[in-house]
This record gives structure tokens, sequence and C-alpha cells, in this order.
């Protein structure tokens, strides 16, 4: 039996976010890889389609299928994604009348977390069961259910259409208690050399992304917590740099990017993993929590080869702090800047313009703690209110929520919750000037300049150039 996963093909956008496309991250798509590995280590013929990365559009999909054949398709879709999905599902189903198609992803958990899974099935009746939830053996029970012709109607964490036509969720699978029992992600079955990174988000390459826990214990009101829940799950420190070692002899990797949603919660767990990566010349990036870091933790980052730690600090008025549920003052979150800048590592903080409850005097709040020299890049997006988070719910309460999914983009200049007490022109705007303002500033620029350091430096920044002129 030979089983396809395809990342779908990239969706129609406007010019700004063609633009942006160029320069942002294109990278291995690790829930799929890590999929991958469960089937692939039970005996599964496996490959991977990753369409984003090839740059193949519909068309182009069509003629790559048409000389394939496989038994069973996964596809994973986020939510801007879900339209295309939907066109890439009729190519599939077309190509391929007999195979089995699941899907699942990000959309899929959101859509089951506020019970409108059933619209799924209505917007496309090319696929014959979705997996919502942490999906590693979810996904290996389907496959090895249809390799020996079983049903898989009553399989916990799915939702299929039963003969009859009628939509039945079954229960949610449990969390797997011991992620170390995952294997490596199947970097193997993916086009290595067709990603590329945001210009300033590495200082060496290759690159590749490790994750070492699952779960986030936060209840940020735009953020859903996806498949992994709430819970923190840890890989052992022994696991992790099993797989390091493996990057780093059979892939050749000079850099890591950690993208566990907080990298620094476990002081000493950070310090028992910087110990071991001292071992190796690697550079690397995290994202930390600005509650959740120490000195001692920071001087062993730097030592252990850590060049960035990024933070999400959304807002720069405590009042929406507190209203969005970060747990961190504004005060705290200067301290954890100062202390990261302290031990020769850079920042990057990410800010949302327009929450609920803002004004446009607490988005200047925001753009003005931004300005903070010791921040040295800063993202600012747009409110994106994601089915299945609070965000999502008061923007339905508010009558201020877009319904077109595809508009979802957290790069993209048009906010799916439109605050109404600033409006969406306004908030564009505010959101331009946010750019502009931290970088066309000349003492930015000079900073950018003087930090330069090699060859590499000067082609990363020589790339960021098309999204710099945008602002």
């Amino acid at each position: 039996m030979k089983i396809l996963f395809l990342t779908p093909t990239r969706h129609e956008t406007d010019a700004a976010i063609k633009a942006i496309d160029e320069v942002f991250t294109v990278s291995e798509h690790l829930g799929l890889a890590y999929l991958a590995a469960v089937l692939v280590k039970n005996g599964f013929e496996v490959e991977v389609l990753d369409a984003l990365a090839e740059g193949l559009d519909l068309k182009s999909l069509e003629i790559y299928l048409s000389r394939k054949h496989y038994d069973v398709i996964c596809i994973t879709t986020n939510t801007p994604d879900w339209k295309t999905v939907i066109k890439n599902l009729e190519i599939v189903r077309k190509i391929y009348p007999e195979s089995y198609i699941i899907i699942g992803g990000p959309h899929i958990n959101a859509m089951t977390n506020i019970n409108r899974v059933s619209e799924l099935f209505k917007q496309s009746g090319n696929f014959n069961i979705a997996v919502y939830g942490e999906g590693e053996i979810t996904l290996l029970e389907i496959v090895q259910n249809i390799e020996k012709n079983r049903a898989v109607y009553d399989l916990p964490g799915t939702i299929c259409r039963l003969p009859d036509g009628t939509i039945k969720q079954n229960a949610s699978r449990d969390l797997i208690k011991n992620i170390d029992t995952i294997p490596f992600p199947a970097l193997d079955l993916f086009p290595l050399s067709k990603y590329s990174r945001t210009p300033s988000s590495y200082k060496r390459i290759p690159v590749r992304s490790v994750i070492t826990t699952r779960g986030c214990p936060y209840s940020c009101i735009f953020c859903d917590r996806g498949a992994f829940g709430h819970s923190v799950r840890k890989r052992s420190i022994e696991n992790i740099m099993e797989e390091v070692d493996q990057l780093v002899k059979k892939y050749g990797i000079k850099e890591i990017r950690f993208w566990d949603d907080v990298f620094t919660m476990d002081e000493n767990r950070v310090l028992n993993l910087c110990l071991k990566l001292e071992k190796y010349d690697l550079t690397w990036s995290c994202n930390g929590r600005v509650n959740m870091i120490t000195e001692r933790m920071l001087k062993a980052m730097k030592k252990a080869g850590c060049w960035e730690v990024d933070f999400g600090i959304e807002s720069g008025n405590d009042s929406i702090l507190k209203s969005i549920h970060k747990q961190f003052t504004v005060r705290q979150a200067n301290e954890a800047i100062s202390l990261v800048k302290k031990y020769g590592m850079e920042v990057r903080a990410f800010f949302i313009l327009g929450f609920p409850g803002e004004t446009q005097s607490t988005v200047e709040d925001t753009i003005n703690f931004s300005l903070n020299p010791k921040i040295d890049y800063a993202t600012f997006y747009l409110p994106q209110a994601y089915p299945g988070t609070e965000l999502f719910e008061i923007a339905v309460k508010e009558n201020a929520l877009e319904s077109d999914f595809s508009k979802y983009l957290i790069t993209g200049s048009v906010p799916s919750y439109i605050n109404k007490e600033i409006g969406l022109e306004k908030i564009q705007i505010m959101q331009k000037t946010a750019y502009r303002k931290f970088y066309k500033r000349p003492g930015y620029i000079l900073r950018r300049i003087a930090a330069i350091r090699n060859w590499e430096d000067i082609k990363r920044y020589r790339k960021a150039l098309p999204i710099f002129n945008m602002q």
C-alpha cells in the first residue's frame, strides 16, 4: 500500500502577500514529518509532496498526480488554506476515485473545537475521514485498518461520514504520554534543498527545526493550543540530543530553530540541554517568555550557541496585556529584553495591533514600546480570530468577524477581527506606520549595518530588501 502526504498548493493572494511569501520562511512541515515517520517505522511505503515548497499550482499538481498512484492520500490544512485544500481535494479525487483520502491539521482541530466540523463535509465531499487532535496513533490505526479491510468508523480522534450520510465524531484520543516514543521526523522524504527562511531568522545554513516539548500551559485569547493542549510533555534530554546528533552527522546542519511554544519554561532542563549542546558547533534560536527567563539560563544559552530569543509581547500597554491573558507586564517585558541583550543575544519581538478593547492610544503605546533600541527585529500582526480561540468568540459576539477563512493570514494586512473603535482603514495605516517607524529609523539602520560580520550577513540582508521596501 502506497501512501502520500500532501501539503496544499499555494493560495491565491494579493501582490503584497506574494511579495512577503518570497522572503518569509518556508520550511519542512514537522507535523507531517512526524506522521510519516510513524508510518515508515511500521513498514508502510510513504512519499511526501510539499506542493508549496515545490511551487506547484493546481494544474501542475494534477500533472504530477496523474503520473503516480497512491492508495492513501493524507492532506493537511491550516485555516487560511481551506479553500485551496478544497480545490486540491477535487483534483485528488478526480485522479484517484477509489483511493482513501484523509484530512487533518490545525483547521480540523479548530472546527472541531467550535462544533462546526460538519461544515467540512458539506464544503467538500472528496475525503473519507478527518483526523483531529494528536495524530500519530490515530493515523497509524486508520492505515492499518484500511490495509486489513477493516472499518474505521469508530476510531478515537476521527470524524467520518457513515454509509447513511450522517456525520459521526468519535471521542478524542488521549495524548501520547511519553513523546520519546515518537520516531524522529522523516526528513529524508522532504525536499530539504527547496526550503528557505526569513533572512533575519538564521545565522548559518543549513538550519533545521526541532521541537523538545508539546503543549503550552498559557491561555492567550488568540491561540487555541492546537492538537497538543495545555499540558506540557517533555522529551528527555537524551532523546533530544540523539536527534541533534543525527541532524549534525546525517544532514550537516549548522543551526537549529527550537520551535517549542516556550523553550525557556524549565530552567534546570534548559541548563542541562545547554551543557550537551556545547559539544557541537551549532548556532540556534528559540521562543522565550518574558516572565520565564533567568540570568543563569541566558548565560548558559549564550555559551551553548544561542544567538536569538523570540518574545511574543503582543502589546505595550498593561491593560491590554491583562485582557489578552499574557500574564506579564510591560515592565517585565522590558527587563527580559535587557537581560537577553546583556548576554549578547538578539531579540525578536512580535506584536498584535487592534485587540478587543484597544484604542488608537493603546496601539500607539505598542508602537512606541517596539522602538526600544534593544529590540533587533519586530513583527506587527493584525488580529486573526481563529476558530476555537477566545478571540473568535469575542469577534462573533461583537459581529466583528471576517467569515472568509482564506483571509486569516498572519502575514497579511486584513484582520479577521476588526476593532470597531479603530476601524479597518485606521488599523491598517497604524500597521504600516509601525513597520516604517521601526525599520526606517536611521539609528536602527546603522545598528544593522554595524552588525554585519560576513558575506552571509550581506546576502541575508539583501534578500530582505523586498519586504523592507514595502513598509
